[in-house]
């Protein structure tokens, strides 16, 4: 198959757990628990609205006896597989011989869970939020929360760049990753750089800002 950045990649990095167990209940529940546990990662950290269901027989993981999925949309119409846990039954226990002692001293192959999010999570990061113009990331993934850009003129932009120092100490003390951003760039480069990496909140003040005791405030998923 075609290689895709972030989708289907030669080389990916892969978070993936194996759990084995003395009856299929616990088995079953454990795998139903972690695709739970991704979907809350993916809904709650990722923003990505996801539908949780199982995979048809035909589509499930090979040997697995059921495979639960969630699924996300992208903003083609496309379903992206998100993440997967499976439900393997005794399958793979019977095949590499993997047993336990029951309380009666007795040998009984386990029954065994496998489950796994790849780098995949980022490629329905990106096609969930972004746009043509770049990045959009959810604040809680964000490495920069809040652009902070003083809008300085030849004289006078002592009072700005205090009054942004002092917000952005605010915000840090607050638990916001925060950002001046002070380069000797005219305003928009500064827009269009940060625009691309997808900041969710940009703020610019300047003199004229200062003196209505205002702020000039964007949020990146607004455009």
């Amino acid at each position: 198959l075609r290689t895709r950045p972030f989708l289907r990649s030669a080389e990916f990095l892969w978070q993936e757990g194996h759990t084995a167990h003395a009856t299929d209940t616990e088995a079953i529940a454990t795998a139903e628990e972690m695709l739970g546990v991704y979907q809350q990662v993916a809904r709650d950290l990722l923003a990505i609205p996801v539908i949780p269901g199982k995979k048809s027989s035909i589509e499930r993981f090979a040997g697995a006896a059921e495979t639960y999925t969630i699924e996300a949309m992208m903003q083609n119409g496309w379903a992206l597989q998100a993440g997967t846990s499976h439900f393997l039954g005794q399958n793979f226990a019977k095949a590499f011989d993997v047993q336990y002692s029951t309380d009666n001293e007795e040998r009984e192959h386990v029954w065994a869970t496998s489950w796994g999010v790849s780098t995949r999570l980022l490629g329905a990061l990106i096609m969930t939020h972004s746009d043509d113009n770049g990045l959009i990331l959810p604040p809680k993934v964000a490495p920069v929360q809040v652009v902070l850009i003083p809008i300085v003129k030849a004289s006078g932009g002592e009072e700005v760049v205090q009054c942004v120092e002092e917000l952005a100490q605010k915000l840090k003390e607050g638990g916001i990753r925060v950002h001046v951003d002070d380069r000797p760039l005219r305003p928009g480069n500064k827009y269009y750089h940060w625009e691309r990496r997808g900041v969710p909140f940009r703020m610019e003040i300047g003199q004229r800002d200062l003196k209505k005791g205002s702020a000039f405030c964007a949020r990146r998923n607004n455009g």
